[in-house]
């Protein structure tokens, strides 16, 4: 009987597995991961068939259980394709034997068709890398798939269409046919429908053959299963018409459309996890390492048209990873324009460019708001921020902030879209490189009228009395965004009013450079506006107090206020020392008074272990005392505390950290919280600075810098008198830009430091002339014996002061510090 042949067939191809060594369904698609799903493995070996496999998948199987017996040190046949081809003839032959037989019901006929692939033109599978999440989630809604589509929804430039090639690639042995149509225009629709419906039936009539090839692909389920994947489709009403209908086949849609969600079952697509950026870059340029990887990845923020780009360039231009990305800050615009992919056929800047064309036909009010976000600051801004407050705003783009509900659905086409990103607790993000090719594509009236409109907005928010130590969050956020867009420069005569508490408020944190930034544009000091007239009257301002002495002081309520915004925002550079408790340090001067007396120390304070690490290393016989006295150090170090500061201060949002510390406990604290920290020594040897390319720090993935060495670097470390020296002698330009930034852009949190100590002479030194206008945090104690008298702070005090440092001083150790700010925090929530 003919089923007898087909039978004996199939059993001939389960015996074929055991032969090999048994290779589980898993194993084989290993061997074969185009061809060999499990579930084709499956249906294979153990399915009722009424006809034979397909050839192509009989072939796979076969060459697959070949390579695991190889593997297994079973070789099973010394001429493969001589095996193979006896294979072919037996296949050949139950095949015939079949064809006699009466017709197969339709369900049978998945794999006895001649498989149909074609249509448009799917691009190549080069630039594919990674995505194993998101075509697990592919594989499973296209396998539940019922009456709706499934659809591919996100940007341009994230890599729709080539995960929907991909998915082909690995998938289209579930299907008969499989046809790619070019989704853009409606006439793209039909000409590549007719093709199919040629393909499928030569009689199919012109005038009728797109409705026909419908028609076929519902009725003749001689093609079923099929798989139709509709590329770049626009809105819903006009490509729902040419969606075939019925559950004989799948429907792959790929659309930067948001309005999909509502017909289809949608799948978004939105940025490389950072593993798979680093992995396409590490691939496919050769010698550019993880490091390098990751740091271009995080200026794209791992945009994967624009990683595919920075392949492209760094490959073309010979540029060292760190120069593409100068260069990509400096000109985005055009840099996101060069080398796309050849089946991209535009850059990065082209495919926003796209985006903003869209939105200005579909939802103009969208773009009015992105162009306003373009001039503040991209990490933070509020919703709030987003509506017109006081001073009204004019002119065609005043709906959208005038209106809450319209504001709305315009962030929610923005985010659609991939141009802003929700943040959490009211707030967006932009990408700052978004934000430079959004002004590059204004032209400079449209610019003059974002920004003013910015000024406005923020001119007219209601923020409230800037003496108010309880408002101080909201103006501290406000003046970021100030900076951003230039308020300084603002003519209008309107925005002056808010100048004037901007001044105020500069003044109440005793911040003298902010107040002289803004006093050009304010009124005369002092004035209130109507958006904050008060009938209450107002105390006269105190006289203003010379500068030297407001430079360094006690910690004030102020102070706090000010502490607890930036500790919960991340406007802080923390800066972490060793001395971070009374108790480990009271350990670690134990064990300074042991190596002093083994080294003959001369001097009276036995205790200082860094006065007698340094004389241990200057001395030449005595290097392998010096060797295991850093080796004390860093076990004691290393030792966790229950109440171990570092991990406080992992919990703050900051992109980047400081510490005059060798070992890592700072960034283990940091992994442990869930971040990627990025860590780097001060480079005040030259062949530090060669090691050391520029990264672009984010909260998500921080710099921790090492200022004065780490263990894991050992030619990093600061030890001697002379290395101090030789470290100070290093001119700030010679800095990488990432480490400056650490150190001009935020106020300082200095905590776990002895204001005795080398490790915090070494720092103010560091630290002169780059500190950040705005005031600094220090937590300050001494743990030498008797502790800290009233005139010893009082020296301290006048001596930061001298060194041009503004702080505010907490004199207590870290675990105090951290004791008091933890109080205060839960007071405010």
């Amino acid at each position: 009987m003919p089923e007898e042949s087909l039978q004996a067939f199939l059993a001939a191809l389960s015996e074929l597995r055991g032969r090999a060594g048994g290779p589980s369904y898993r194993e084989l698609r290993r061997l074969n991961p185009e061809r060999l799903a499990p579930s084709t493995v499956q249906s294979l070996l153990e399915g009722d068939r009424k006809r034979p496999p397909s050839w192509p998948l009989v072939d796979a199987y076969v060459r697959a259980c070949l390579a695991f017996g190889r593997e297994n040190g079973l070789r099973l046949e010394d001429d493969e394709e001589a095996y193979v081809r006896g294979w072919l003839d037996r296949h050949r032959s139950v095949s015939a034997i079949m064809s006699q037989a009466a017709e197969p019901a339709p369900e049978d006929r998945d794999d006895s068709l001649p498989r149909i692939l074609g249509g448009g033109t799917p691009p190549v599978r080069g630039h594919f890398s990674g995505r194993r999440k998101l075509l697990a989630e592919l594989d499973a809604a296209m396998l539940a798939q019922t009456d709706w589509p499934v659809c591919l929804v996100g940007p341009g430039g994230h890599g729709k269409t080539q995960l929907a090639s991909e998915y082909i690639s690995q998938h289209a042995s579930r299907y008969v046919a499989v046809w790619w149509i070019r989704a853009e225009q409606p006439s793209l629709i039909r000409t590549d429908l007719a093709s199919l419906g040629r393909r499928l039936n030569a009689d199919i009539g012109e005038a009728e053959i797109v409705s026909e090839t419908l028609k076929l692909l519902r009725e003749d389920s001689r093609w079923a299963p099929w798989l139709m994947v509709f590329d770049n489709a626009g809105q819903p009403e006009n490509v729902g018409a040419f969606l075939p209908r019925g559950r004989s086949g799948h429907v792959l849609i790929t659309s930067r459309e948001p309005a999909w969600d509502e017909v289809a079952v949608p799948i978004e697509v939105g940025a490389f996890e950072r593993g798979d950026s680093v992995e396409l870059l590490t691939r496919r340029v050769p010698g550019m390492s993880v490091e390098e990887a990751g740091q271009v990845a995080e200026e794209l923020e791992d945009m994967p048209l624009g990683v595919v780009q920075a392949v492209a360039y760094i490959k073309g231009s010979g540029l060292a990873p760190a120069a593409y990305l100068a260069r990509l800050r400096e000109q985005p615009g055009r840099m996101l324009d060069k080398h796309p992919p050849v089946d991209y056929g535009s850059g990065l800047a082209s495919a926003w460019d796209l985006g903003f064309e869209t939105l200005k036909q579909t939802c103009p009010e969208a773009l009015y708001l992105l162009q306003r976000c373009a001039f503040l600051r991209p990490e933070s801004i509020s919703h709030g921020l987003l509506r017109q407050g006081g001073l009204p705003l004019t002119g065609e783009s005043a709906a959208v902030f005038q209106d809450a509900v319209l504001a709305d659905n315009a962030i929610r086409a923005l985010t659609r879209y991939g141009f802003v990103r929700l943040a959490g607790r009211g707030t967006v993000q932009v990408h700052r490189l978004l934000q430079s090719t959004v002004k590059e594509r204004m032209t400079g009236e449209e610019r003059e009228r974002a920004r003013r409109d910015v000024h406005r907005l923020l001119a007219g928010s209601d923020c409230g009395d800037p003496e108010d130590r309880a408002n101080f969050p909201r103006y501290a956020e406000l003046a970021g965004h100030a900076e951003a867009s230039s308020l300084a420069d603002s003519a209008d005569e309107d925005v002056r009013g808010f100048v004037a508490r901007l001044v105020t408020y500069f003044r109440a944190i005793n911040d003298g450079e902010g107040a002289e930034r803004y006093s050009g544009v304010a009124p005369e000091a002092g004035a209130r506006t109507a958006v904050y007239d008060s009938a209450v009257p107002r105390p006269s301002p105190a006289p203003a107090v010379p500068r030297r002495a407001l430079m360094a002081r006690e910690m004030e309520g102020d102070d706090w206020a000010r502490l607890i915004y930036q500790v919960t925002t991340g406007d802080c550079t923390p800066i972490v020392g060793s001395d971070l408790s009374r108790e480990k340090a009271a350990r670690v001067r134990a064990m300074s008074w042991e190596w002093a007396g083994r080294l003959g120390y001369p001097f009276a304070d036995p205790w200082n272990f860094e006065s007698v690490l340094d004389y241990a290393v200057t001395l030449p016989d005595q290097s392998a005392m010096a060797e295991e006295i850093l080796e004390g150090l860093r076990r004691e170090w290393e030792q966790r505390d229950e109440e171990d500061p570092h991990a406080f201060l992992a919990k703050v949002p900051a992109t980047s950290y400081l510490t005059t510390s060798y070992h890592g406990q700072l960034t283990q604290s940091l992994l442990r919280a869930g971040r990627e920290p990025v860590m780097k020594v001060l480079p005040w040897r030259p062949e530090l600075a060669a090691a050391e390319p520029v990264v672009a720090p984010t909260p998500e993935r921080p710099l921790v810098c090492h200022l004065a060495g780490s263990y894991d670097l050992p030619g990093s470390l600061v030890l001697s008198e002379s290395d101090r020296l030789r470290c100070l002698r290093v001119e700030h330009r010679r800095w990488s830009a990432d480490i400056v930034g650490a150190l001009v852009t935020y106020p300082f949190l200095m905590i776990g430091y002895n204001p005795r100590s080398s490790s915090f002479d070494l720092l103010m030194s560091l630290l002169s002339g780059v500190s950040t206008p705005r005031r600094n945090i220090m937590a300050l104690y001494d743990p030498g014996p008797g502790g800290m008298e009233e005139a010893a702070r009082k020296y301290h005090l006048a001596r930061i002061a001298r060194l041009n440092m503004r702080a505010a001083v907490f004199w207590g150790d870290a675990r105090d510090f951290i004791q008091e700010l933890s109080r205060r925090l839960e007071t405010t929530a």
